[in-house]
């Protein structure tokens, strides 16, 4: 017996469920071999420091976790026996191929309408575009017709209507301003 069979025979040998011959060549193995008779020691003292523990306590779920952890230990064994088929990657190319023809059945099937419009008639050609119209010529044209006191009007005012002291006391001219500023 080699150190590798001895060892994979060793717990059958301690548990005592192993065959008269393997027993035999076992202690004939532990008669010549140290490192082996330390390994059966090491085994033998943790049984019984297992064996000394108190029972564990298991909850009442513990028998249906057990089950579904077997049950997938089961499935993820199966899954790596058969994940290297070829039906996996023969079954992705062949709904590949189910869903070219299906997107491209109405064009093969499908024939193009032939469709007569009548001619379109034009009698006069379209109007030459107008020239655009700059912003800066259009604000220099404005300010040179217009008085500096006309082009904004009074500032003051302008600036009253749109202030929120317009809508907060509801006048619409200046003269609210200077009551507000007096403290009434």
């Amino acid at each position: 017996m080699t150190c590798s069979e001895f060892v994979e025979s060793c717990s059958d040998v301690c548990d005592r469920t192993a065959s008269p011959e393997v027993v035999r060549a076992a202690e004939e193995h532990l008669a010549a071999c140290a490192s082996c008779r330390r390994y059966r020691h090491v085994v033998e003292r943790g049984a019984e420091i297992l064996r000394s523990l108190p029972a564990p306590e298991v909850g009442d779920d513990f028998v249906p976790r057990l089950q579904r952890r077997v049950f997938q230990e089961e499935q993820d064994a199966f899954l790596r026996r058969h994940a290297n088929s070829g039906a996996t990657a023969l079954a992705v190319v062949g709904m590949a191929l189910v869903l070219i023809a299906v997107a491209w059945a109405p064009a093969l099937w499908r024939s193009e309408p032939v469709v007569d419009l009548p001619p379109i008639v034009v009698s006069d050609p379209p109007a030459p575009p107008r020239p655009p119209v700059s912003f800066t010529a259009f604000a220099l044209q404005a300010t040179a017709t217009a008085r500096p006191s006309d082009l904004w009007g009074d500032a003051r005012t302008l600036l009253f209507q749109y202030s929120r002291l317009a809508r907060r006391y509801g006048e619409p001219s200046p003269s609210g301003l200077s009551r507000v500023a007096q403290g009434r």
